[in-house]
């Protein structure tokens, strides 16, 4: 019996209503990305209907991953692992399912199987997430040669004003880091990732980090940098790079 009672509890799995009326509501879960990034799932009802559906997370987290998702071309794939499942992609570049109610848990079994195959189609991928990777190995060890006495986490996670949990790359004391390249579509990702925390009133003061990777491109990165520059403090690679050379040779 307590085990019952307890269900939710054990497998993360929990209902947080977005509505006054409880008809929007968004369901945390254990299910995960590759990088760690929660799978969104929403619910909606709509008369008789239900709709469990991303609010186009799915689309996002694949762009934050450096992919194109700007023409109907480039979603295909997204498409085709949906359709196995009975899920579609709309206009809109949501992933969504409708059922009734007496259908809901095939709906829902449906929809889950839809992310976690594009969890593994991502995680299949040779390369998509290796120059990130990179990256952040790179990052975080600058990071603790530039201020050595900072306490420096990885995947800090924040709740956006929409209800997506974010999970940002690292946190240093109290300020959070994200590290990109200047790909346009992982700026795009990253601005409308910080825009939705930043709307949250407990995080309006948060300080972001952006570490823009301008050691390819500069040109490009600088002026990438000037579009994140209203939604986090910019700084480019190269000068994490220095910072982080001037505080090794000062310590030794």
């Amino acid at each position: 019996m307590m085990v019952c009672n307890r269900i939710s509890e054990l497998l993360g799995l929990i209902c947080h209503p977005l509505t006054d009326d409880g008809s929007v509501a968004m369901i945390e879960s254990p299910f995960k990305y590759p990088d760690g990034d929660g799978v969104p799932i929403f619910v909606e009802k709509l008369g008789p209907q239900l709709r469990f559906f991303d609010d186009g997370g799915a689309l996002l987290h694949l762009m934050g991953r450096g992919l194109s998702m700007d023409d109907n071309r480039k979603t295909k794939f997204v498409k085709t692992i949906a359709e196995q499942y009975q899920v579609s992609l709309s206009d809109l570049g949501e992933l969504e399912i409708w059922s009734s109610e007496e259908a809901a848990p095939a709906a829902f079994a449906n929809y889950i199987s839809t992310m976690l195959a594009l969890a593994k189609w991502e995680a299949d991928q040779v390369g998509v997430s290796t120059d990130i990777s990179l990256l952040l190995d790179e990052v975080a060890i600058y990071l603790q040669a530039w201020r050595p006495t900072a306490r420096i986490s990885a995947g800090p996670e924040y709740t956006g004003i929409s209800g997506h949990i974010y999970r940002l790359d690292f946190s240093i004391d109290s300020d959070a880091v994200i590290a990109i390249t200047p790909h346009h579509t992982s700026v795009g990702a990253a601005a409308k990732k910080l825009l939705d925390i930043r709307a949250v009133p407990a995080y309006r003061e948060l300080k972001v980090i952006v570490i823009m990777d301008d050691r390819r491109e500069p040109d490009a990165a600088h002026r990438e940098g000037r579009v994140l520059d209203s939604v986090g403090n910019v700084m480019m690679m190269t000068s994490l790079e220095r910072r982080a050379g001037g505080a090794h040779s000062i310590e030794n």
